[in-house]
């Protein structure tokens, strides 16, 4: 897959209202966990895993954006 199609799928799924709702309510079910008193150190960790690795897709497709944009310079 070139830089600009990765670009283009990386695009349309960060535009993806059903895709930003799921990772909404993932992050929010995660950041839940924070805010309670009931869950153990265990489940904060996990927590915290879930909520970083969320947003390292999301940057990863946001890095997928980029690179294409800079692709589509250079031509």
């Amino acid at each position: 897959m070139t830089p600009e199609q990765r670009k283009q799928a990386a695009e349309r799924l960060l535009n993806d209202p059903t895709l930003r709702e799921a990772l909404d309510v993932l992050k929010n079910a995660q950041v839940a966990v924070f805010t309670g008193t009931s869950h153990s150190d265990a489940d904060v960790m996990e927590a915290r895993r879930m909520v970083r690795a969320l947003g390292d897709l999301e940057t990863q497709l946001e890095r997928f954006i980029l690179d294409g944009r800079l692709a589509e310079r250079r031509k």
